[in-house]
């Protein structure tokens, strides 16, 4: 059983200067109706303010693929550190950083950098309406791109405001915006090729761009037809509407070129984040040199930053990237990928409970009792059991599994280059564990 002692005497008091006793929304665990607080993570373990030691299966939202205390970046963020903490100052290694992307990433002719993955599709949507003169952009169900209002539209809407499967309306996500952003945002379903088609001739006039995550992990792991990706890239270059890849939390998962390589498919713009910096804060904008030379001072679509380029994470970033690349790095990942997916399907597959499982590279998705045996979209989800996904996360956390529970909807889990066979074993064993608690209650 997880002591939960001295973390709750630290939320008693945290509550009081911090919103919700946590420093971001995202924080907060539906399942412990409070925060958790780490005092350690080493590896693919943390250890939090009560001494319990937990394996890690949230691996920070997906920014710390390299697990933690990684020494390739422990060192690099300590040359930084050594060099003063050059703040909004170029030195030799922001280039050094945007040359191995350019290589790797084949959208990348030209890069530039921003802290979160909210800034970086904030620019690359306004860098997209300078290019082409357009103002509207096409987005999908499902799909997640930051906290800027032009994009939270349809991330988890509720059906009974989410409108016709075919023409769905805008739901916003969060109160505080403007009801005429609408009108510069259309939102349709994915995977739906003809849907798809006939919406973007209709309106290719004033359709600036067309963003999507092109692994879908913002609602578990939806991978779309290799079919519907090749045509939407062929539908967005017939119409002239620029295709933007938000691989803020994709890049990387797959292989070093990222999802546009493992679908063989090149976007115009593209934005890279989460674990390209080895658990520190930094984003990427790549794209066609033609569209990023639009950015000032060579065009006028404006993007800079004080913490831009911050020397500290483009550090830990050369030195994640540079493990990424080398040839035993993803034969590991997919290594426990097949151990973790495998066991756990088997695991479930003999269970009265309907829950299934989806996973693609170093990231994953839950479904409990949804109705549709594969999900290719996010109606196909909308019915998950919140109730008994919850309660799986609660009694995975007491045997000492962290999967990050974002209040009960489909969502993201994953695990690192530090995770191993072992930990993947002890993960199999508690989950069994946890599933017949689970069963008795649901069963």
């Amino acid at each position: 059983m997880i002591k939960r002692e001295r973390g709750d005497r630290l939320y008693a008091s945290a509550k009081n200067v911090l919103v919700s006793g946590g420093s971001a929304s995202a924080r907060w665990n539906a399942a412990l109706k409070r925060p958790l607080y780490f005092k350690e993570g080493k590896g693919s373990r943390l250890t939090d303010v009560d001494g319990n030691e937990i394996i890690d299966m949230c691996c920070s939202h997906g920014g710390s693929i390299m697990g933690h205390k990684h020494p390739a970046v422990v060192k690099a963020i300590q040359k930084a550190l050594d060099m003063g903490i050059l703040c909004s100052y170029e030195t030799e290694y922001q280039s050094e950083l945007a040359g191995k992307i350019c290589e790797m990433v084949q959208s990348a002719e030209l890069c530039r950098y921003t802290c979160s993955g909210t800034e970086a599709t904030m620019h690359a949507i306004r860098l997209a309406r300078d290019f082409s003169g357009k103002d509207v952009i096409l987005k999908f169900e499902g799909h997640f791109h930051g906290y800027h209002d032009y994009v939270q539209y349809s991330w988890a809407p509720d059906l009974d405001e989410a409108g016709p499967y075919g023409s769905p309306n805008a739901v916003p996500f969060a109160s505080g915006m403007p009801d005429g952003l609408r009108k510069y945002v259309i939102v349709l379903p994915f995977n739906n090729i003809e849907v798809l088609e006939k919406t973007v001739r209709k309106n290719k006039d004033r359709l600036a761009a067309v963003i999507l995550e092109p692994i879908n992990y913002n609602i578990g792991c939806v991978v779309p037809d290799v079919e519907y990706i090749k045509a939407l890239r062929k539908i967005t270059e017939e119409n002239e509407v620029l295709l933007i890849f938000d691989e803020i939390l994709s890049a990387f998962r797959t292989g070093p070129g990222c999802a546009q390589e493992y679908f063989e498919t090149v976007p115009d713009l593209c934005t890279i984040g989460k674990c390209v910096a080895g658990g520190t804060p930094l984003s990427i904008i790549a794209g066609k040199k033609e569209i990023m030379e639009h950015m000032a001072p060579l065009g006028k679509s404006t993007h800079s930053g004080t913490y831009t380029g911050h020397l500290v994470p483009v550090m830990a970033a050369n030195a994640a990237v540079d493990e990424i690349r080398k040839p035993g790095f993803y034969r590991h990942i997919y290594k426990i990928a097949d151990k973790l997916y495998g066991g756990l399907n088997e695991i479930f597959s003999g269970s009265k409970l309907n829950i299934k499982i989806q996973g693609l590279g170093a990231r994953f998705g839950f479904y409990f009792d949804v109705k549709k045996d594969i999900v290719r979209e996010y109606r196909d989800c909308a019915d998950n059991n919140t109730e008994m996904n919850l309660k799986f996360y609660e009694l995975m956390l007491e045997r000492k599994v962290y999967y990050h529970d974002y209040g009960g909807k489909p969502c993201h889990h994953g695990f690192s280059i530090q995770h191993t066979e072992k930990d993947i074993d002890e993960v199999l064993d508690r989950t069994e564990d946890a599933l017949k608690s689970l069963e008795k209650i649901y069963g």
